[in-house]
């Protein structure tokens, strides 16, 4: 008996997902912006700040650089908010140069709250660590 491969569209009866949340995955960013270019793609605020030893451990300051980057994103209420502490929180530890975190500012719609809860409905939290 051959196998009918299944795809996200079979089984949703040909409808892409409005949203979608992953990791920062290219591969990933460019299969959803490809096969569902209508959907929104957000990132995992989990996998991010999961990254944060990894991206940030080599500077003296690194513990608060941690606790002020963690303020700057859980704290801020609006984008205006997140903007502004996102420029002081750069300047006060001479990130400018700090390549992940540019990345990161460039693509700041797709994982920092104060911009996701436009998009998202009520109970829907994209920036919670999924349980399974």
């Amino acid at each position: 008996m051959p196998f009918a491969p299944f795809t996200w569209k079979t089984c949703m009866w040909g409808r892409a997902p409005r949203a979608i949340i992953t990791n920062q995955c290219l591969a990933m960013k460019n299969g959803v912006e490809n096969i569902f270019p209508n959907t929104r793609h957000w990132w995992c605020i989990w996998h991010i700040m999961k990254k944060l030893p990894e991206k940030l451990n080599g500077y003296n300051t690194y513990e608060k650089i941690r606790l002020c980057m963690h303020k700057t994103v859980y704290d801020s209420l609006t984008i205006k908010q997140f903007e502004d502490a996102w420029d002081a929180f750069i300047k006060k530890y001479e990130l400018q140069s700090n390549t992940w975190l540019q990345g990161l500012y460039l693509e700041r719609k797709r994982w920092v709250p104060a911009y996701l809860k436009i998009c998202f409905g009520r109970g829907c939290h994209p920036h919670k660590e999924a349980r399974v």
